[in-house]
C-alpha cells in the first residue's frame, strides 16, 4: 500500500511540475524575427512596418524594431524646414524614438539625427 501511495504522490508531483512549466513563458523579452526590409549601420539593425496603411501607402503610426525589440511611434510626411527644399526620395519621418528622433525614411535608406545612414542588409 505504501508503494502505491508513493507512486501516486510522485505521479501528481510530476503532473503539477509539468503544468507549471508549460504555463511559464519560455521567452522573457519580446524579440522578433524580421518580417520585412532590415536596415543596418554598425551593430544596429532597424526595421519599420506601417500600422494600418491607407490606400496611398501612408500611415499615422509605425512599428519600429531596433535590434529585435519593437515599439510604436508616430510618423510625419511633410519636410521639417520651411525654407528647405524636400530632399529627393524622402518618404516620411519616424518621430519619438530618442536615439534617432527623427529617423528619416528615404527610398533606399534610413538616416538618423547624426546623419548616419542605415542601408538595406537583408
Amino acid at each position: 500500500m505504501a508503494k502505491s501511495l508513493l507512486e501516486l504522490l510522485l505521479f501528481y508531483m510530476l503532473k503539477t511540475i509539468t503544468t507549471l512549466f508549460m504555463c511559464v513563458p519560455l521567452a522573457t523579452s519580446a524579440t522578433e524575427m524580421p518580417k520585412g526590409v532590415v536596415y543596418c549601420h554598425g551593430k544596429t539593425a532597424l526595421e519599420y512596418r506601417l500600422v494600418n496603411p491607407e490606400k496611398d501607402g501612408s500611415a499615422a503610426d509605425v512599428d519600429l524594431t531596433v535590434n529585435g525589440k519593437t515599439r510604436r511611434y508616430m510618423t510625419a510626411y511633410s519636410w521639417f524646414g520651411s525654407n528647405q527644399v524636400t530632399p529627393k526620395e524622402f518618404k516620411f519621418a519616424i518621430l519619438g524614438e530618442k536615439q534617432f528622433d527623427p529617423l528619416l525614411v528615404f527610398d533606399a535608406y534610413l538616416e538618423d539625427t547624426k546623419k548616419r545612414k542605415y542601408l538595406k542588409c537583408n
